[in-house]
């Protein structure tokens, strides 16, 4: 009686490890959340949530790249982006700090390509370089993020004075710091 219950034992045992082993097998290239046999047990087991997060996220990111302006005045673009956005905002919130730094960069992309903000909302060109700079902070060897930042900062820099001629440059045609239309040495 007690070796007959044993075998029963072992034999559900058994069942439950193929069963696990066939549900490990469906997560290795799985761009979703696979159905499983065994609820659960195989994505705790590899820990793959978070991946499975981010494939989504930076499909989402590829989508929002490639939508174009359109003729709706871009509405279908905003629409994907936000989308992005925010499934790239909860991967960022939510998964460890490589996952995170990721999907922070790729924030900042979407961010420095977007158009300008209406008044009261930060600057895009602000929120890609916050984004990029967390993205390097929480991965200081991640490349990208460091050179994202660089970029973003050199191009948000002020060049100095323009020179040569302008339709406001005055007679001489040479444009300086405060030099207005003017004859040089007069005042309004």
């Amino acid at each position: 009686m007690i070796r007959a219950f044993a075998a029963t034992i072992a034999l559900a045992a058994a069942v439950v490890l193929v069963a696990l082993a066939f549900d490990v097998g469906r997560w290795r290239h799985a761009e979703a959340k696979p159905a499983t046999l065994v609820d659960g047990a195989a994505e705790a087991l590899l820990g793959t949530g978070d991946d499975i997060a981010l494939r989504g996220a930076v499909q989402q990111f590829v989508a929002a790249e490639a939508t174009p302006y359109g003729f709706d005045n871009g509405g279908t673009q905003t629409r994907v982006r936000a989308r992005a956005q925010a499934r790239l905002a909860d991967v960022a919130a939510r998964t460890p700090a490589r996952d995170a730094a990721q999907a922070y960069d790729l924030l900042g992309v979407l961010a420095w390509g977007a158009a300008t903000a209406p008044p009261g909302v930060q600057d895009p060109a602000d929120q890609a370089v916050g984004a990029f700079t967390t993205a390097a902070r929480l991965a200081p060897s991640d490349t990208d993020a460091k050179f994202n930042v660089e970029v973003a900062l050199r191009a948000l820099e002020t060049s100095g004075t323009r020179r040569g001629p302008n339709t406001g440059s005055g007679q001489r045609g040479a444009g300086s710091s405060g030099a207005g239309a003017g004859t040089p040495g007069e005042g309004y």
